[in-house]
């Protein structure tokens, strides 16, 4: 199942607060890629921002998932 840019974000910030990983570009390449430029805000992704390819076919958690372990490695 696909994942959308709001479903994303709701995932990644589950307070609403919008500063624990911001998603400055939301990118669907092609109809299988999403490219996905994220900025850690908070601990323990502050400091830390990255291009980050996700596949469609994931859904929102684990496209979340691979942001996080993208910007935490």
């Amino acid at each position: 199942m696909a994942f959308t840019e709001a479903a994303l974000v709701a995932q990644l910030d589950s307070t609403g607060g919008g500063r624990t990983i911001v998603l400055e570009t939301f990118n669907p390449f092609s109809a299988t890629i999403t490219d996905i430029y994220a900025v850690g805000v908070i601990a323990p992704y502050a400091g830390r921002s990255r291009w980050v390819q996700v596949a469609q076919t994931n859904t929102a958690a684990q496209a979340a998932a691979v942001i996080q372990a993208a910007l935490t490695a």
